[in-house]
């Protein structure tokens, strides 16, 4: 295990020398180019540094499968994966299929008959290997049956779902340095849906003979997954990254949650694996966005449902801030009207499955001029039914719910009806959901205000500030408590707070 894991964090430390050159060293010559050994590092990166990720991957996850699989199975399906693989590059850049048209750079090394870069075959067994692993684990913990089968398809549900953040990014032509270039377009950020189609062909070529090879498949008890899960996260956040420098923030989303988030569940962690898989993205996406300061965790129950009705000031970084530092695993009450398009909705709504986010549809939005959207107003009623049974149940379960009552950011790049500055009427929902879930004896659902103050820049400042809870028997009726959550997270919202708890029965003059 030493060679593996030592290779594994080479794999890391060039994943990050790889990031840093596409990001910061490529668009910024200036801070090396008056440093003679700055330079050497540039040119080394700019001459290896495309590969070598790749190649410490493949040494990584091959040391592993032969210290953990035996020579056979290992030997099998990096046969398999690198000669299937390449076979498909080179059809597919040779007649456009089964990928679509496209052709390789000179960013990931020599290229075998002078079209595909000898790395990515070497990609495919790896991260595909990692795929197939973590697969393997999680319908064996799970005890699905048709397990074969079931290996197989997961896996290459990973191996795709790793595309779908991978392929946007670097090929993007914001991107300091493209790695390939697309010679036909289509509906996903300029790529066609081919592709995927291609991806899940030959994912599903070399696993399913590489499993009916093996005979039986891999068992969690013969091998830690933490390698083969940091292998796969590492590469999907590599990807995020990248995706997020050139503005690409769904594909980064859909792969945290489509991908690492059930991924998480090969490390056994069935209690609560969002926990770990959200937050990674979040954290990717606050930390590089945002300087966070937080106030008022204590107010945070340790155990037990929460209501949080938080202001609505930014479309992403919002969830993002809420998410990284709350102590618990969070679901979010989110509005999907804005997707327009119908596989981006598909995209969303199976990414708001996995992480178990109600989705509901504002009819205003919906409905006003000019508004393209993926979704009909007949459609409404029934997520609106969906979005309030499955909210009930989250708090009855003692989960952590975020709605933000005003329903609208005030920076959001589809619409928004706010000012720069201001603050929308707070719409009563969120208190008809915590009575709700309160009916027939469940336990009270605190309601915790949550107040978030922003200073725009380069890195936008952000002050979160969560209130004392408020309980829905404690208000004479649910518009003064409406008024009262209302007028506390304007108070937290204040640069310099100024605000006192609510007081029981007490009206608050807006």
């Amino acid at each position: 295990m030493t060679a593996a894991r030592t290779l594994f964090f080479a794999h890391l430390g060039a994943l990050i020398f790889a990031l840093g050159g596409l990001l910061i060293a490529l668009p910024h010559p200036e801070l090396w180019a008056g440093s003679a050994q700055a330079a050497k590092v540039f040119a080394f990166g700019m001459r290896h540094g495309g590969a070598l990720h790749i190649v410490l991957g493949a040494a990584a996850m091959l040391a592993f499968g032969l210290r953990y699989l035996g020579a056979w199975r290992t030997l099998t399906f990096f046969a398999l994966a690198t000669t299937l693989s390449l076979g498909m590059e080179l059809l597919g850049t040779g007649t456009g299929w089964p990928f679509g048209a496209y052709s390789y750079t000179s960013g990931l090394g020599m290229k075998v008959l002078g079209r595909v870069p000898y790395t990515i075959p070497l990609s495919w067994f790896f991260v595909g290997l990692a795929a197939y692993l973590l697969a393997s684990a999680i319908v064996a913990r799970l005890s699905v049956r048709r397990s074969a089968l079931s290996a197989v398809l997961l896996g290459v549900w990973f191996l795709t779902v790793w595309d779908l953040v991978l392929d946007p990014a670097m090929a993007h032509p914001s991107l300091p340095m493209q790695f390939w270039v697309w010679h036909a377009t289509g509906p996903y950020f300029g790529m066609p849906l081919q592709n995927f189609v291609g991806w899940s062909v030959t994912g599903l070529l070399f696993m399913g003979l590489s499993r009916l090879l093996w005979r039986r498949n891999a068992s969690p008890d013969e091998f830690p997954a933490w390698l083969p899960f940091g292998i796969y996260t590492a590469n999907i956040i590599f990807a995020l990254a990248l995706s997020l420098s050139v503005g690409l923030w769904e594909p980064a989303v859909a792969a945290v949650l489509l991908g690492v988030l059930p991924a998480t569940l090969a490390l056994g962690r069935t209690t609560s694996p969002a926990a770990t898989a959200i937050r990674l993205g979040s954290r990717a996406i606050a930390g590089r966005r945002l300087r966070l300061t937080v106030e008022g965790l204590e107010h945070i129950p340790a155990s037990g449902p929460a209501l949080i009705a938080a202001r609505h000031y930014h479309h992403l970084y919002d969830g993002c801030a809420l998410i990284t530092t709350l102590p618990r695993p969070v679901h979010i009450l989110v509005a999907l009207d804005w997707v327009d398009r119908p596989i981006v909705r598909r995209v969303m709504e199976r990414a708001c499955a996995a992480a178990r986010w109600p989705i509901v549809l504002r009819g205003d939005a919906l409905t006003r001029p000019g508004a393209r959207t993926a979704y009909s107003p007949a459609e409404r009623r029934r997520y609106l039914h969906r979005a309030v049974t499955e909210t009930v149940d989250l708090l009855r379960a003692g989960e952590v719910v975020v709605v933000f009552p005003e329903a609208y950011p005030n920076v959001d790049p589809t619409y928004t009806p706010k000012t720069a500055d201001g603050f929308l009427p707070f719409r009563p929902g969120f208190a008809a959901l915590a009575a709700l879930a309160e009916r027939d004896g469940h336990l009270p659902v605190p309601i915790i205000p949550a107040g978030l103050a922003y200073r725009p820049g380069d890195r936008w400042e952000l002050t979160l500030r969560f209130g004392p809870p408020l309980f829905i028997d404690d208000w004479p009726d649910r518009a003064a408590l409406v008024a009262a959550v209302e007028q506390q997270v304007r108070d937290l919202s204040r640069p310099a707070p100024a605000y006192r708890p609510a007081v029981a029965g007490e009206v608050l003059q807006p």
